[in-house]
C-alpha cells in the first residue's frame, strides 16, 4: 500500500490488452486481497468495465465496491446494462468538452 495525500492506494492492477479466460475474475480476486479497500478507481474501455462488473456479480460481490470511473461508461448504458446491482452507487466523471476555434 502507498499513501498519497491522505489516501491509501492499496492496489494498482492492469487489465491485460488481450485478456485470457478468467482474467477478469482474477482482477476481482486481487481487489479482494486488501479486505478493507472498498473504493475502486477504474479507467478502462467499456467492454473491460462490463467484464469486471460481470466478474464482480459472479463472485457475489455486487455492492461491495464503490466504483469511480471515467467517461467511457459514465454516459453509456452498455457497460452496466443487466449489471446495475454490481455498478450501484458508481461515480463516473464526464469532463465537459468544448471545441476550440482555430
Amino acid at each position: 500500500a502507498r499513501w498519497a495525500g491522505g489516501l491509501c492506494i492499496a492496489q494498482s492492477i492492469k487489465i491485460p490488452r488481450e485478456p485470457r479466460a478468467g482474467a477478469y475474475a482474477q482482477v476481482v480476486q486481487r481487489l479482494m486481497e486488501t479486505s478493507t479497500a472498498r473504493g475502486v478507481v477504474i479507467f478502462a474501455h467499456e467492454d473491460d468495465i462490463r467484464r469486471v462488473l460481470e466478474a464482480t456479480a459472479q463472485a457475489n460481490l455486487s455492492g461491495h465496491f464503490a466504483w469511480v470511473g471515467s467517461d467511457s461508461w459514465g454516459a453509456k448504458m452498455a457497460p452496466v446494462q443487466g449489471l446495475e446491482e454490481a455498478a450501484h452507487g458508481a461515480i463516473t466523471i464526464l469532463p465537459k468538452r468544448a471545441s476550440v476555434p482555430g
